[in-house]
């Protein structure tokens, strides 16, 4: 780990360094958290205490765990802000071009909303007019990632979460 001394307590990490573990940590905590939770989701709180007799296990798939929609929106989020960083107004085509391919690999789970809105992508709306009225998670799937790496800068912030939001969700768009 460069940066990290040893022999304190603490890490001695750069500005950019120190944003690039909170990327990576929130990125590995969620895909971990959400390979954990993925067998449950859509089970009451009730059946799901019924189901788990000890920790969770990664067992959706032969005993193995993987990842929902969420994760892959998060890191396609990341992965826009990253290229275009600090040019801003190409996060909103960049985060669209990436929707529009991942919806081609016929995600798993994929909501309602999000697909309308990313086949309108497709057929030629702009970016900003996508969303469908929904009240759907989409833009909720990416906005932790949004925080952790703009939370220091939160007129940035708030522009790039509704740019997200435009995309696929339009009911609530302040």
């Amino acid at each position: 780990m460069s940066g990290f001394n040893a022999n304190t307590k603490s890490p001695e990490i750069n500005t950019t360094a120190n944003l690039e573990y909170a990327i990576e940590g929130s990125l590995l905590s969620l895909m971990v958290g959400d390979s954990l939770g993925l067998p449950y989701e859509g089970i009451s709180s009730r059946r799901i205490s019924k189901l788990l007799k000890s920790s969770p296990k990664h067992c959706l798939f032969f005993g193995k765990g993987m990842v929902s929609d969420d994760t892959e929106h998060a890191v396609m989020t990341a992965a826009s802000l990253i290229e275009h960083w600090r040019d801003w107004d190409k996060f909103q085509p960049s985060l669209a071009w990436r929707l529009r391919w991942w919806l081609l690999r016929l995600p798993a789970g994929i909501g309602l909303a999000t697909g309308r809105s990313i086949i309108k992508l497709w057929l030629g709306y702009p970016a900003k007019y996508s969303g469908v009225y929904s009240a759907g998670n989409g833009p909720a799937m990416r906005a932790p990632i949004i925080g952790v790496m703009l939370g220091d800068r939160p007129e940035i912030m708030k522009l790039i979460v509704k740019a997200s939001t435009e995309l696929t969700h339009n009911d609530v768009v302040n």
